[in-house]
Protein backbone atom coordinates (compact mmCIF):
# COMPACT_ATOMS: atom_id res chain seq x y z
CA UNK A 1 0.00 0.00 0.00
CA UNK A 2 2.01 3.52 -1.08
CA UNK A 3 -0.14 6.63 0.19
CA UNK A 4 0.50 9.80 -1.51
CA UNK A 5 4.52 8.68 -2.59
CA UNK A 6 5.53 9.54 1.06
CA UNK A 7 4.32 6.59 2.82
CA UNK A 8 3.72 2.47 2.54
CA UNK A 9 2.60 -0.18 4.43
CA UNK A 10 3.09 -3.78 3.99
CA UNK A 11 0.05 -6.20 5.61
CA UNK A 12 0.26 -10.05 5.12
CA UNK A 13 -2.85 -12.28 5.44
CA UNK A 14 -4.04 -15.41 4.62
CA UNK A 15 -6.85 -14.96 1.83
CA UNK A 16 -7.67 -18.37 2.34
CA UNK A 17 -8.56 -18.14 6.02
CA UNK A 18 -10.43 -14.58 6.49
CA UNK A 19 -10.49 -15.46 10.15
CA UNK A 20 -7.17 -15.06 10.53
CA UNK A 21 -5.38 -11.92 11.97
CA UNK A 22 -3.97 -9.68 9.35
CA UNK A 23 0.02 -8.65 10.17
CA UNK A 24 0.99 -5.30 9.86
CA UNK A 25 4.36 -5.88 8.71
CA UNK A 26 5.59 -2.49 8.29
CA UNK A 27 4.77 1.55 7.97
CA UNK A 28 7.00 3.67 6.95
CA UNK A 29 7.56 7.19 5.88
CA UNK A 30 9.90 8.76 4.21
CA UNK A 31 12.30 10.47 6.17
CA UNK A 32 12.09 14.59 5.14
CA UNK A 33 7.89 13.58 5.53
CA UNK A 34 8.18 12.47 8.68
CA UNK A 35 5.88 14.07 11.31
CA UNK A 36 3.61 15.11 9.11
CA UNK A 37 1.28 12.93 9.61
CA UNK A 38 1.51 10.70 6.56
CA UNK A 39 2.20 7.35 9.07
CA UNK A 40 -1.17 8.22 11.02
CA UNK A 41 -3.46 8.53 7.62
CA UNK A 42 -2.12 5.34 6.35
CA UNK A 43 -2.56 3.47 10.05
CA UNK A 44 -5.73 5.05 10.21
CA UNK A 45 -6.81 3.90 6.71
CA UNK A 46 -5.73 0.16 7.60
CA UNK A 47 -8.11 0.49 11.13
CA UNK A 48 -10.99 1.59 9.37
CA UNK A 49 -10.42 -1.17 6.69
CA UNK A 50 -9.92 -3.44 9.32
CA UNK A 51 -13.41 -2.03 11.40
CA UNK A 52 -15.12 -2.36 8.10
CA UNK A 53 -14.20 -6.07 7.31
CA UNK A 54 -13.92 -7.26 10.86
CA UNK A 55 -10.40 -8.24 10.82
CA UNK A 56 -7.93 -8.73 13.86
CA UNK A 57 -4.80 -6.47 13.41
CA UNK A 58 -1.50 -7.69 14.87
CA UNK A 59 2.41 -6.04 14.40
CA UNK A 60 5.70 -5.75 16.38
CA UNK A 61 6.54 -3.29 17.51
CA UNK A 62 9.91 -2.52 15.86
CA UNK A 63 11.30 0.86 15.57
CA UNK A 64 13.98 0.32 13.12
CA UNK A 65 17.20 2.38 12.16
CA UNK A 66 15.62 5.41 11.35
CA UNK A 67 11.75 5.75 13.44
CA UNK A 68 10.51 6.53 16.55
CA UNK A 69 12.07 5.51 19.29
CA UNK A 70 10.04 2.27 21.03
CA UNK A 71 8.22 4.33 23.77
CA UNK A 72 6.66 6.99 21.12
CA UNK A 73 5.67 3.82 18.61
CA UNK A 74 3.64 2.17 21.55
CA UNK A 75 2.06 5.25 22.51
CA UNK A 76 0.93 5.97 18.74
CA UNK A 77 -0.23 2.28 17.81
CA UNK A 78 -1.84 2.69 21.25
CA UNK A 79 -3.96 6.52 19.95
CA UNK A 80 -5.05 3.95 17.48
CA UNK A 81 -6.48 1.07 19.48
CA UNK A 82 -3.87 -1.40 19.49
CA UNK A 83 -2.59 -3.64 22.99
CA UNK A 84 0.25 -5.01 24.52
CA UNK A 85 2.73 -5.46 26.55
CA UNK A 86 6.74 -4.74 26.31
CA UNK A 87 7.61 -7.92 27.36
CA UNK A 88 7.26 -9.26 23.68
CA UNK A 89 6.36 -6.23 21.73
CA UNK A 90 3.28 -7.77 19.87
CA UNK A 91 0.64 -5.13 19.93
CA UNK A 92 -3.06 -6.21 18.30
CA UNK A 93 -6.38 -4.48 17.64
CA UNK A 94 -9.33 -6.08 17.58
CA UNK A 95 -11.61 -4.57 14.85
CA UNK A 96 -13.69 -1.77 16.53
CA UNK A 97 -17.33 -4.24 16.57
CA UNK A 98 -15.42 -6.69 18.94
CA UNK A 99 -13.76 -4.47 21.18
CA UNK A 100 -17.33 -2.23 22.24
CA UNK A 101 -17.98 -5.77 22.74
CA UNK A 102 -15.49 -6.75 24.86
CA UNK A 103 -15.87 -5.77 28.91
CA UNK A 104 -11.93 -5.22 30.20
CA UNK A 105 -13.56 -4.06 33.27
CA UNK A 106 -12.33 -6.02 36.42
CA UNK A 107 -15.48 -8.06 38.06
Amino acid sequence: MLYAGVASASLLSDPSDISRPVIVSEIAVQPDDQGKGWGSEILKMICRDADQENVTLVLSVDPGPVGLPYSQLVDWYTRYGFQGNDEDRVMIRLPYSAAKNTDTSPP
